[in-house]
């Protein structure tokens, strides 16, 4: 069944962005706290790329292998890097700017990084979930990127699998710290593809415009941490 791509809230938003359900089709989805509700994605205020929507399904667990993403070339994985002219003002970056943590003390308070260029595949290891507030990684447009503010993107939201009850949705699913998420932009078949620890988790987004995209974390969580591999 599919489902309309989201909108994260404002304040951070990520371009399949931050916390909330997705309501209408939308090209970009929108990060702002204002908007949050429940965690999940609202919808953008404004549709900014809506000529061509992207959209989203929650895909059977049981896909075929010959769907899931492929592995990250090491081309890709050695190049890769936080940008720090690209990054958030509570974003520290270290071993060799590989990894981010966050450092904040306002949860009104939203900080995004981008990584250094593009890449049709990513892998980060989440060392920290963080605690508190909302947690999102996926691909933005470099044009779409706000440090502190309304990142536009495709996203997925992590939540803290050691919370009560925690299952997941068509765009959030539980991890632990030390899981390792991949991300990949099939360009040819304009979807973008979500794993963890190699294990297709039924995210998917339909519809992505054949354009560079940029891996991106999107969050007003405290003490997250997260290396790119």
């Amino acid at each position: 069944m599919a489902h309309s791509a989201l909108d994260l809230p404002s304040a951070a938003a990520a371009e399949g962005e931050a916390p909330v359900t997705p309501h209408n089709n939308q090209d970009e989805c929108d990060s702002t706290k204002e908007t949050q509700v429940d965690g999940k994605i609202d919808e953008a205020d404004d549709v900014a790329d809506a000529r061509e929507p992207e959209q989203k399904k929650h895909k059977p667990l049981s896909t075929p292998t010959n769907a899931q993403p492929s592995s990250p070339s090491t081309t890709d994985l050695q190049a890769l890097s936080w940008d720090g002219d690209h990054c958030g003002d509570h974003v520290r970056l270290s071993n060799k700017t590989n990894t981010m943590e966050t450092c904040i003390l306002d949860p009104e308070q939203w900080n995004c990084v981008l990584a250094s260029q593009a890449a049709s595949t990513f892998r980060v290891r989440l060392d920290n979930v963080g605690r508190g507030g909302d947690l999102w990684v996926g691909y933005c447009k470099k044009d779409s990127f706000v440090p502190n503010g309304s990142t536009r993107g495709r996203f997925c939201q992590i939540l803290r699998a050691s919370a009560a009850n925690v299952t997941g949705d068509e765009t959030s699913h539980p991890f632990e710290d030390g899981d390792v998420l991949t991300v990949t932009h099939h360009r040819a078949n304009h979807t973008i593809l979500f794993q963890k620890n190699g294990q297709d988790i039924g995210i998917e987004y339909e519809h992505v415009t054949d354009e560079p995209r940029y891996p991106a974390v999107v969050t007003n969580s405290d003490r997250v941490s997260m290396t790119l591999l």
